[in-house]
């Protein structure tokens, strides 16, 4: 039993992220959707699940889409 997940939101942030592929972190994602941290921490794990997208963070903690 997990959270229902607000594909909206979740199409928002992985729309931002590859925008800026690399640039940015997850906080800045939320700063720019105008959501909280947290909300945007929760719907990270679940772009694997439901887009086929992986994600990558570097060691500085920038978000980007994994290149196979």
């Amino acid at each position: 039993m997990g959270r229902n997940i607000d594909r909206q939101r979740l199409a928002a942030v992985l729309q931002t992220i590859k925008e800026n592929d690399g640039r940015l972190r997850m906080n800045d994602i939320a700063r720019r959707l105008n959501l909280h941290p947290q909300a945007v921490a929760r719907l990270l794990p679940a772009v694997g699940e439901k887009t086929g997208e992986l994600l990558y963070e570097d060691e500085r903690g920038f978000l980007g889409i994994f290149k196979k």
